[in-house]
């Protein structure tokens, strides 16, 4: 295992993390404790009214994130998009846009055909608008301004992808998604650990999602429920839903790669959790490249890809659908394959209606 999947291990709050991993984190510790106390005042003064939040044109969910990443965020977006379009609602979507190359708030796409391919969109947003082509997709650091250029678009609600932190911009409902096992990471804040802010901001959630737990999810609901007690706690997981090509085109069941010899290709928070739904399907996994997050590709990881694939001798390369806008522009291997995933919620129901009560 590599030196940086040890030290996210640790990040994470992984007890068989090295030794090394664990002590460099801990040294961080007192940085940790500035930012985090930098956090709490930042919270503190918008909650004052002493730094001002938005009002935004149109009704504002928020689907973020406590921790630095793989929860699951993204699925969840695509799973509010779809409660809020079978309701009859027209949505839109927002992101920071992080990996992309626009400048400013950038249209991913209109709703209307017109869409940025990835580059210079960024890998999530073009993703979402690939999945869901009627919906306007905007990003841009200036949260407030995308989020009115998704106004002006014609969206009805509006969602704000990886939107907790983002506290100049007002919304109508806050979840917050953690992971069913070690939620809080480590349990410190940056750079000492995998929190954006101390665990306390937890409390200004208004519905928490827990995604991913294998075996901690039940000691993770308690944790949640305590931190933020006016919350309702949902629990999520995510399932395989398609297999597609890199252009986005059917390509069979999922079920077809049972037996299958793959070589794995992600560049997202959570690697681990991608390769275990392939095992759950009962593929064979013969070499695993895990690129960092919103990894950019271009012809020398294509051929370090391509060589993973002839030297294990598997079958087929199998990456997710954020990977595969990035992927797609580069090669049309036919033995490419993406796994589309889909976010499961226990009651979800109840979530669907929370989001549609608050907008409404």
């Amino acid at each position: 295992m590599s030196g940086r999947a040890e030290f996210l291990r640790a990040l994470e709050g992984d007890p068989g993390a090295p030794l090394w991993a664990r002590a460099a984190l801990a040294a961080l510790a007192p940085a940790g404790w500035v930012w985090g106390t930098a956090m709490n005042v930042r919270r503190a003064l918008y909650g004052a009214g002493l730094l001002a939040s938005e009002t935004p044109p149109r009704p504002v969910v928020s689907i973020g994130n406590l921790t630095l990443g793989g929860t699951g965020k993204t699925p969840a977006v695509a799973w509010a998009l779809e409660r809020l379009i079978e309701a009859g609602i027209r949505p839109g979507a927002v992101s920071r846009g992080y990996g992309g190359a626009a400048a400013g708030v950038s249209v991913v796409s209109d709703g209307a055909g017109a869409a940025l391919s990835c580059p210079p969109a960024s890998d999530e947003a073009a993703m979402l608008a690939r999945r869901f082509p009627s919906v306007p997709i905007v990003t841009g650091r200036d949260r407030p301004a995308a989020v009115r250029r998704a106004a002006e678009l014609g969206a009805e609600v509006i969602l704000s992808d990886d939107g907790f932190q983002h506290l100049a911009l007002g919304r109508s409902l806050d979840i917050v998604l953690l992971r069913g096992e070690r939620p809080l990471g480590n349990g410190r804040v940056i750079p000492a650990g995998a929190l954006r802010e101390p665990e306390v901001a937890l409390g200004c959630a208004h519905a928490i999602l827990l995604t991913g737990g294998t075996g901690g999810t039940g000691e993770a609901k308690e944790r949640a429920q305590a931190l933020a007690p006016g919350a309702k706690v949902f629990e999520g997981s995510l399932k395989p839903a398609a297999l597609l090509d890199l252009a986005g085109r059917p390509a069979g069941a999922p079920s077809e790669l049972s037996g299958a010899a793959v070589v794995t290709v992600s560049g997202i928070g959570n690697p681990a959790g991608f390769a275990q739904i392939l095992a759950g399907l009962g593929a064979r996994i013969e070499e695993r490249l895990d690129f960092p997050d919103h990894a950019a590709y271009g012809e020398e990881e294509l051929r370090r890809i391509l060589s993973a694939l002839e030297r294990s001798g598997a079958d087929l390369i199998v990456t997710t659908e954020k990977d595969a806008v990035k992927l797609s522009p580069l090669t049309g291997d036919t033995r490419f394959r993406v796994l589309g995933v889909r976010m499961e919620i226990r009651d979800g129901d109840a979530l669907a209606r929370l989001i549609l009560d608050a907008v409404r």
